[in-house]
């Protein structure tokens, strides 16, 4: 299926394909590999910048499902306490730090320009890739939680953390980001909050 939008999406599409290429998330495939074609569009985000998206509407409902306890919004209330401190961050682009399997890969291929590509990377918006990221970032809050006395909840690439003492919390989130990097993960600056606020947005919650 052929990229749906105007020439000015066509435009942004192509720039924002150039870098998923760079970073290795996209990659050429031969058309006799494609297993599934996913249409391609563009939307515009509330701060003008543009995202590509992989409609894998059709594909996800070939996907099996499977039960999976994620960390919600009712978790997190109880979880906070009265004069809690919290700071949050936040993951660039979350699930292109995971890689699909590579026999899985030609089902996520889509076509522009008669060129064919797919995400050798997880893509937003297939069915299980929340649960593939919790489970890969699972490991890691599970040692920050045995390691320190902070309370720490996770949604995909949103990060709360939360301490009845300011300052512990300024060196403990440090030490947190210093962990992520680590282990290859980025951080959106503009979507973090690292000084310590009794008033803190999670998942839509303040």
């Amino acid at each position: 299926m052929k990229f749906r939008g105007i020439e000015e999406e066509a435009k942004e599409c192509k720039i924002i394909l150039e870098e998923e290429l760079k970073e290795n998330i996209v990659i050429l495939i031969k058309k006799e590999q494609i297993k599934w074609y996913n249409p391609t569009f563009m939307i515009k985000k509330a701060n003008g910048q543009w995202r590509k998206i992989l409609d894998v509407i059709a594909l996800n409902k070939q996907i099996a499902d499977f039960r999976f306890k994620m960390h919600n919004s009712n978790e997190m209330k109880q979880t906070i306490r009265l004069r809690d401190w919290g700071t949050s961050r936040d993951i660039s682009s979350a699930f292109y730090h995971l890689i699909v399997r590579t026999e899985s890969q030609p089902d996520l291929s889509f076509e522009f320009q008669n060129n064919h590509y797919t995400y050798r990377a997880i893509s937003f918006g297939t069915k299980h890739s929340p649960i593939f990221f919790a489970t890969a970032m699972e490991p890691i809050m599970h040692q920050i939680r045995m390691k320190t006395e902070i309370k720490i909840m996770n949604y995909v690439g949103d990060i709360l953390l939360l301490l009845q003492n300011k300052q512990n919390l300024m060196k403990l989130t440090k030490k947190i980001i210093d962990t992520l990097k680590y282990f290859g993960f980025t951080m959106n600056t503009e979507k973090s909050k690292t000084e310590p606020n009794r008033t803190v947005i999670f998942l839509g919650w303040e």
